[in-house]
């Protein structure tokens, strides 16, 4: 038997991300501690820098968090961060 992440999620079944809603709902339940709340300030951030015909920085904002949903839920992602994490701490 292999050891488990410790964030013990393992890959969930990931929602379907169309929408900024969507995206929003899927930080909620699927995404590291305090994402949502990072990604609305970023957000607003990004669309109130932005010049009224392009909302490149508010989109890189959107891709981003996305793929942290992404991340979040990929068992051998989460497994490689721990191991770097750990590795990291030994000199």
């Amino acid at each position: 038997m292999s050891a488990q992440p410790e964030h013990g999620r393992g890959d969930m079944p990931l929602p379907e991300i169309r929408t900024v809603d969507d995206l929003r709902s899927a930080l909620s339940r699927y995404g590291f501690p305090g994402d949502r709340e990072r990604f609305e300030e970023e957000l607003a951030a990004a669309i109130g820098a932005s010049p009224t015909n392009d909302f490149e920085g508010a989109a890189a904002v959107v891709r981003a968090y996305r793929h942290r949903i992404l991340i979040r839920n990929s068992s051998d992602i989460m497994a490689a961060l721990e191991e770097a994490r750990a590795e990291g701490g030994r000199e």
